[in-house]
């Protein structure tokens, strides 16, 4: 049953409920963070150094996929470099973000509030994400939320579903804006809880509880 949109109190309640003696799956950008405005400035910022211009949908079918992908997809698409570029614009990009991030990022309403609520209750609480670890810890320490979760990092030539199915063992609760990582977390037996921003207003979240940023 989807319980959609239901007050901050009620969406706490019902998480602290199902993460009692659970692990608990963070995703990053767009759960812990509003990240996805950040980042489509940025692919947005490394497109006007090149004197090119994305469409202004083009980030909508972008979300909650890896940057390699990413890349690949919109060089395809025509963005002016090479393939073989992608490792220095995947630094250029880097860059753009973690200066953005450290001057003004704020932790969403969900983490802020649910991360010290489930730390007396949750087994363990984890970061999976597509994002950058190292940054990951740095905004999380600099949010004073270290304290209550770890960051899973991806082994060579892992991806994050790979890092998501390890860390899903049940019970277990997952916080999540994609779909598909929604569907991977139903189908292994969690509960799950979809996140609705700006920048995923397409998605369905198929999940047992919704909620919004």
């Amino acid at each position: 049953m989807n319980h959609a949109d239901t007050s901050a109190d009620a969406v706490t309640a019902q998480i602290l409920n199902r993460a009692s003696g659970a692990r608990v799956i963070w995703d990053f950008d767009g759960v812990v963070a509003h990240t996805e405005p950040l980042h489509e400035d940025s692919y947005r910022e490394l497109a006007t150094r090149r004197h090119y211009r994305f469409a202004d949908d083009f980030f909508s079918e972008l979300v909650g996929n890896t940057e390699d992908w990413i890349w690949h997809r919109v060089i395809d698409r025509g963005f002016p470099a090479g393939t073989d570029e992608i490792k220095e614009l995947h630094a250029e990009r880097g860059v753009v973000v973690a200066e953005v991030a450290r001057a003004g990022l704020q932790p969403s309403w969900i983490a802020s509030r649910l991360m010290p609520e489930l730390a007396g209750v949750a087994v363990q609480q984890t970061v999976v994400s597509n994002g950058d670890p190292d940054l990951i810890e740095e905004l999380l320490k600099l949010w004073r939320l270290d304290g209550f979760v770890t960051v899973a990092r991806r082994g060579p030539g892992e991806d994050k579903e790979a890092l998501f199915r390890s860390n899903c063992v049940s019970p277990c609760v997952v916080l999540e804006d994609s779909d598909y990582y929604l569907d991977i977390g139903r189908q292994l037996g969690a509960f799950t809880v979809g996140v609705r921003h700006s920048h995923n207003s397409r998605a369905a979240l198929p999940a047992d509880l919704t909620t919004s940023l």
